[in-house]
């Protein structure tokens, strides 16, 4: 009796398991970028895979692309596009107790658009350039000539000319860019109106300054959501802070926000996010 119990406690864990998917975006719109994670964690679970490349819902344009695909045993990791709305089931597939099972994660794509937009107008013709097509293309080649020995020519006359130098001038030190934009947020703490949108657009420029220097990877062209995600994959900031502070610059700094802070709000959220960001 005791072997049987332990039996069917055993077909009812395999029965019931599932592997273990996260997506570290909520709000996902066309165009955005997700970061996808599969983790098997039942030992009757593997050869785990996944699609990589343009994948395609129908036949007119690829719906989404699978990039960055790291592969392990029992993992894997995997960053998508989207470039329509709907939504998806990624391709991802596992064998379990001889079965092959697809992934149930479903993914919400929502439109950028509001459905008010403004039809493109005609594009003009460029204008045209009658004459010779070779004689044209002649006069070109000789203005440039022309214009490259000139440049050269002051070159060579101003590297000629000696260099006057003042014994009492001195180099003015420059400063780091991270002490820049901190000292920028410092004074405007001191102005007499804060709004909420300009200090969270300061805030964002700093932390991406501060985090391109701490992991030596320039972060500063990436959008908020790709810069989060690099902290999740690099750092043991707490996934949670991660998507609370994606949440909070979205709505921040891409609404329509005039929302004003005491100067006491304002030092209170900035000391939260060095507290949160360890800085």
């Amino acid at each position: 009796m005791a072997k049987y119990i332990v039996c069917v406690l055993v077909l009812s864990t395999s029965l019931f398991a599932k592997a273990k998917e996260t997506v570290l975006e909520t709000d996902v719109y066309v165009g955005d970028t997700i970061h996808y994670q599969i983790e098997l964690t039942e030992i009757n679970e593997s050869n785990l895979d996944m699609e990589e490349g343009e994948i395609y819902e129908d036949d007119t344009m690829p719906s989404y692309k699978v990039f960055d695909l790291v592969k392990e045993k029992t993992k894997i990791k995997a960053s998508i596009v989207f470039y329509k709305p709907g939504t998806y089931f990624l391709p991802v597939s596992w064998d379990q107790n001889g079965k092959r099972l697809k992934s149930t994660e479903t993914i919400n794509v929502k439109s950028q658009l509001l459905g008010n937009e403004i039809d493109i107008e005609d594009i003009e013709p460029p204008i045209y350039f009658s004459g010779p097509f070779f004689l044209r293309l002649l006069v070109i080649l000789i203005i440039t000539a022309i214009n490259i020995y000139l440049l050269y020519a002051l070159y060579i006359y101003w590297k000629s000319k000696p260099k006057v130098m003042d014994a009492i001038w001195e180099k003015q030190p420059i400063l780091e860019e991270t002490t820049k934009r901190l000292h920028s947020i410092e004074l405007y703490f001191k102005s007499e109106i804060i709004y909420e949108k300009e200090l969270a657009f300061k805030i964002s420029e700093y932390l991406k300054e501060a985090y391109s220097k701490k992991l030596n990877k320039d972060l500063l062209g990436k959008t908020d959501s790709e810069f989060l995600a690099e902290l999740f994959d690099r750092t043991h900031i707490d996934e949670s802070i991660l998507r609370e502070t994606r949440v909070y610059f979205r709505n921040t700094k891409y609404n329509d926000n005039h929302t004003k802070l005491t100067k006491e709000s304002a030092n209170s959220l900035w000391e939260k996010i060095k507290k949160d960001f360890e800085l």
